[in-house]
C-alpha cells in the first residue's frame, strides 16, 4: 500500500463504530430454518466481533462451530467441495485469544477470528506445508504471512490441502463459500486469488506484485465483503485498518476510470451484468472512458491517460494482461445462478485507492449473497 495513504494503526473500537448499514445482508443458506449460530457463522467478521465485545460469544465457541462444519462436510466424503487440513491447535489458540480479550487486550478486528490458509503458506505448527516437493512436510517456523496473521490475533483453523493449485482453483475459495470459514488467504498463481473468489461470489484483493517473502509468493485475502478483505490485507501488511480513511462510500466520486474492453467478449450474459455495473459507477460520480490497454503496460497506461483504475469482468485473462498490478474483485451479480465479479485494477501500490472505489460500488449495490449449496451438503453443515 502507499505509505502516504497507509491504513494506520487504530484501536479496535473502530469495529463497533461502523454504521449498521455497512454490514452485508445475511441470507439463509438452506431451506430448513437455520439456528442463530448458523446465521452468525455466515454473517461476517463485524457481527462476530460485536458479539465477542458484548461477551455473548467467544473465539473458542466460534472456532468450535466452524470445526464442526468442516468435520460434517468431510464426513460425507465430499472431496470436491473443499479439502481442509484442520489445525489441531486451533481451539488452544482460540482460548488464548479469549484470555487476552478478558484481559482487555484486543489486537484488532481479526482478534479471535478463524481463517484458512493455502497449504503452501508455511506454519510452524503440526500442519503440513506443500511446496514443489512431491509430498507435504512440516515447516520449522511460521512464514512471514502466518506470523503476521497470528500477530493480528487470527486463529489459523486449517489449510486447503488440494494437490493442485492453478487457475481453476475454485475449491479453495469454496472454503469461504461453503461457510467453512469466513476468511481465507491465498497466494497468487495465475489468478488464483481473484478468479476463484469471483466464481464463488467473494471479494478478493491481489496486492501489488512483489518479490517473494520468506519463500512465499504474493498473498492476498478472500472475504465476504470489501471491509473484511481490507482488514485482512492490513493484517498481512502489519497494520490495522482505520475505516474512516477509505470506507466512507464516496470512493468513486471524481474518479476517472477506464473500461477494459479487452476483458469483454467472453460471455454475452456476463458482459450485460458488467454493463449494469458501469451504470452504477457513473451514478456514484465516476467518469468512465472506454479503453483497450496493451497487455503488460497497465501502470504506465493509467498514468499516461490520467486514469485512476481500470474495470472489467473478472476472468483468468486479467492477471495475464495486468501482471503485478493491484487488483480487487467485487460481486456484481449472477449469470445462470453463478456469481460474476467486477474487477478494479490500479497502478502499483494503489491498493488504498482501489479499496475505496470497490467499497463504494459494493455499498451502492450489495450484490453479495451467500450461494445456495446442494441440499445434501446443506443438511450436513447444520
Amino acid at each position: 500500500m502507499q505509505r502516504s495513504h497507509s491504513l494506520r494503526n487504530g484501536p479496535v473500537r473502530g469495529v463497533s463504530a461502523v454504521p449498521a448499514r455497512a454490514s452485508r445482508p445475511v441470507l439463509a443458506r438452506a431451506t430448513a430454518p437455520a439456528s442463530p449460530m448458523t446465521h452468525l457463522l455466515d454473517a461476517g467478521v463485524l457481527p462476530q466481533q460485536q458479539m465477542m465485545q458484548a461477551g455473548k460469544l467467544s473465539s473458542h465457541a466460534l472456532t468450535s462451530q466452524y470445526l464442526a462444519r468442516i468435520r460434517s462436510l468431510c464426513s460425507m466424503g465430499a472431496r470436491a467441495h473443499a479439502g481442509i487440513e484442520i489445525n489441531p491447535d486451533a481451539l488452544k489458540i482460540a482460548l488464548e485469544m479469549d484470555r487476552e480479550r478478558q484481559g482487555h487486550k484486543v489486537r484488532g478486528p481479526l482478534h479471535g477470528i478463524p481463517i484458512v490458509l493455502r497449504d503452501s503458506i508455511a506454519t510452524g505448527d503440526r500442519m503440513k506445508t506443500r511446496t514443489q516437493a512431491p509430498s507435504a512436510t512440516r515447516a520449522s517456523c511460521d512464514s512471514f504471512v502466518a506470523a503476521r496473521l497470528r500477530a493480528a490475533g487470527a486463529v489459523i483453523i486449517g489449510k486447503s490441502n488440494l494437490r493442485q493449485w492453478a487457475a481453476v482453483s475454485v475449491p479453495h475459495a469454496s472454503a469461504s463459500w461453503a461457510g467453512l470459514t469466513i476468511l481465507a488467504v491465498d497466494s497468487e498463481a495465475d489468478g488464483s486469488i481473484v478468479a476463484p473468489a469471483s466464481a464463488c461470489g467473494l471479494v478478493a484483493i491481489a496486492p501489488t506484485g512483489r518479490a517473494a517473502v520468506a519463500g512465499q509468493a504474493t498473498t492476498g485475502p478472500m472475504a465476504p465483503s470489501v471491509r473484511e478483505a481490507a482488514w485482512l490485507l492490513a493484517a498481512l501488511n502489519g497494520e490495522l485498518v482505520a475505516d474512516a480513511l477509505v470506507l466512507n462510500g464516496s470512493g468513486l466520486q471524481g474518479r476517472r476510470i477506464g473500461v477494459a474492453r479487452s476483458l469483454f467478449g467472453r460471455c454475452t450474459e456476463t458482459d450485460a451484468v458488467i454493463e449494469l455495473a458501469l451504470q452504477v459507477l457513473r451514478a456514484q460520480g465516476a467518469e468512465l472512458v472506454d479503453t483497450l490497454p496493451a497487455p503488460g503496460a497497465c501502470g504506465d497506461w493509467l498514468q499516461d491517460h490520467g486514469l485512476d483504475a481500470l474495470v472489467g469482468p473478472t476472468c483468468h485473462a486479467v492477471p495475464q494482461a495486468h501482471a503485478g498490478q493491484p487488483h480487487i474483485t467485487v460481486p456484481a451479480g449472477m449469470v445462470r445462478g453463478l456469481p460474476v465479479g467486477l474487477s478494479f485494477i490500479g497502478a502499483m501500490h494503489a491498493e488504498t485507492q482501489l479499496i475505496a472505489m470497490a467499497y463504494a460500488y459494493e455499498q451502492a449495490t450489495l450484490h453479495r449473497r451467500t450461494p445456495a449449496l446442494p441440499s445434501s451438503i446443506t443438511e450436513a453443515l447444520r
